[in-house]
């Protein structure tokens, strides 16, 4: 039977959501990947990210993923993975390339569970922030809702901190050059609020915004978002944007019978057939 509070929070939460998607700068992505089970412990996925802009409404990036987990226990696992994004509309345009090594912790705290990730990438070729980025994040969800098709909300927050990306020539108020370097430092933060759900048998999907948005923290002369004092410009300029994304995925077990379980599944199909004989 569904209770009156899950429904009250979830309509609540909904509305938090709406009440986000007044922005301009709002994106649509859209995914789906395929998940093998391969032992108790290995895991690998595969998957396309689809990019849209919203003016005009284009297919902005197209970026397809393969990741291989290992399950150290049932609160940790670790993981590598490959990433290549292009532009389909510029196929002259350099790809990019991202390797992503990860750590995912499980926790829980009464009936919230708490997902802790933290994931190092390389990009190559580098951006003009980054080369390496540090992400770090916290998914906080509840057991079940008692909503259809196992709809559970959930809200993630994420930050990164970028390195080694193209040197930056910093000035004083007066115009002077002072260093040059790169900004590394705590740049972006996402949070991201939605719902998982679970449309048939070993299927799931997701439904979730998101909004980043870069700041400055730290040492002036690790910026973005930097005004040259000389003209006006800006340089590194911040990348504040919303997505409004939708994801679906599909999960195989290809994990082999061992020969103890199938030998006891014979026993046991042959003895029923004496007794039932």
């Amino acid at each position: 039977m569904i209770t009156e509070k899950p429904i009250t929070s979830f309509l609540i939460l909904l509305l938090f959501t709406y009440s986000l998607f007044a922005q301009e700068d709002l994106k649509l992505w859209t995914g789906y990947s395929a998940q093998a089970r391969l032992s108790k412990e290995w895991r690998l996925t595969g998957g396309q990210l689809l990019l849209f802009s919203q003016e005009p409404f284009e297919l902005s990036a197209m970026q397809n993923s393969v990741n291989v987990f290992y399950r150290l226990n049932k609160r940790m696992n670790v993981g590598l993975g490959y990433l290549r994004s292009s532009d389909p509309s510029d196929p002259d345009q350099e790809a990019r390339n991202r390797i992503t090594g990860r750590f995912r912790l499980n926790l829980r705290l009464g009936k919230l569970r708490l997902a802790n990730s933290l994931r190092g990438e390389w990009h190559f070729p580098e951006r003009s922030k980054f080369e390496y980025r540090l992400r770090y994040g916290l998914r906080i969800h509840r057991g079940s809702w008692g909503l259809p098709l196992k709809t559970t909300p959930f809200i993630t927050n994420e930050f990164h901190y970028y390195l080694s990306g193209r040197p930056l020539q910093y000035r004083d108020e007066f115009g002077e050059k002072v260093v040059k370097q790169s900004p590394d430092g705590l740049h972006a933060h996402r949070i991201t609020v939605g719902v998982n759900f679970r449309p048939f048998r070993r299927a799931r999907a997701s439904l979730s915004y998101m909004r980043q948005t870069e700041f400055n923290i730290g040492s002036k002369y690790r910026e973005i978002n930097v005004v040259d004092p000389r003209d006006g410009d800006i340089k590194r300029a911040f990348n504040n944007f919303s997505v409004l994304m939708f994801r679906f995925s599909y999960r195989l077990d290809l994990r082999r019978k061992s020969t103890g379980t199938a030998s006891k599944t014979n026993h046991k199909t042959r003895t029923q057939s004496i007794v039932g004989g």
